[in-house]
């Protein structure tokens, strides 16, 4: 094969277009997901969003701003990530509802509290790990298995975090919040994309993930935000928070051919944390 020249090349615009295609985004009611599910609308998908039933309202009030900013067919569906019949129920949903299935955003997750491995207590480890982990996996693999029945291929990309490279320190007053469960959870999600990368490669399905730092996106709302600001000036080499819009770029890249041969990567979004 010899290499493209100039005027063969495709044009960025029409592989960066999503026209045609049909997203679900788990977590679709928090910052993070609704920011993602509108640029993936903005790139020309059909949205389904997901989160617990608790959240019906937001998820109603997300669907209807989408639809009306970027005339966008979106949906909603509501159930538990950790649960294998919901997750079975709310894929079926999206796919009825749609006709399609092309891109999942496996977004969902909680951050727990900032307990060390000595004084977490187990209800709250399984509790982090079911939802951030095991969530993970079973929308990971039940929408791999029905994108591959389709017969189209897919776009899989999964939340982890910075917090899944390193150990949080916290602040130098509080040098013992390492949130032990979520920063496990999140490295068992860098792994996850590998696994379900390669396991679906043959047949289309590409999987990578996002790892975002220090964004100001509702999930540090119980959190001490004074803590949270000494964090950022301490270890945050931008010296800042992430803003919601700067997490879409990343996802609708890899939702788009703009990415076509990436698969079992994890892509860092985190102010320059990890760099230490």
């Amino acid at each position: 094969m010899k290499p493209l020249q100039i005027h063969q090349l495709r044009s960025i615009y029409d592989m960066m277009s999503l026209k045609g295609k049909a997203a679900l985004i788990t977590g679709g009611a928090g910052g993070i997901g609704r920011s993602c599910a509108a640029g993936l609308a903005e790139a020309g998908a059909s949205i389904v969003l997901m989160d617990i039933p608790e959240k019906k309202e937001m998820l109603q009030d997300n669907c209807r701003a989408i639809a009306g900013r970027y005339q966008a067919e979106t949906m909603y569906v509501t159930g538990n990530v950790a649960d294998e019949d919901h997750v079975n129920r709310m894929i079926g949903e999206a796919y009825e509802g749609m006709g399609r299935l092309d891109i999942v955003f496996a977004n969902a997750g909680v951050g727990g509290n900032d307990d060390n491995p000595v004084q977490i207590q187990l209800s709250e480890w399984k509790k982090v790990i079911d939802i951030n982990l095991t969530g993970v996996f079973l929308v990971d693999r039940i929408a791999a298995n029905l994108m591959k029945k389709l017969g189209n291929g897919g776009s899989i990309i999964n939340t982890a975090s910075m917090s899944g490279h390193i150990i949080n320190k916290g602040s130098r007053q509080d040098m013992s919040r390492h949130m032990t469960a979520y920063a496990s959870a999140k490295a068992g999600v860098i792994q996850l994309t590998k696994s379900i990368a390669v396991s679906y490669a043959a047949d289309g399905i590409r999987c990578n993930s996002i790892s975002p730092g220090m964004v100001l996106s509702g999930l540090h709302d119980h959190m001490d935000m004074e803590a949270l600001e000494r964090y950022v000036e301490e270890c945050v080499p931008m010296n800042r928070f992430a803003s919601l819009d700067e997490m879409m770029g990343i996802v609708v890249y890899l939702a788009s051919d703009l990415s076509s041969y990436a698969t079992g990567s994890d892509f860092v979004i985190d102010g320059g944390v990890t760099i230490w």
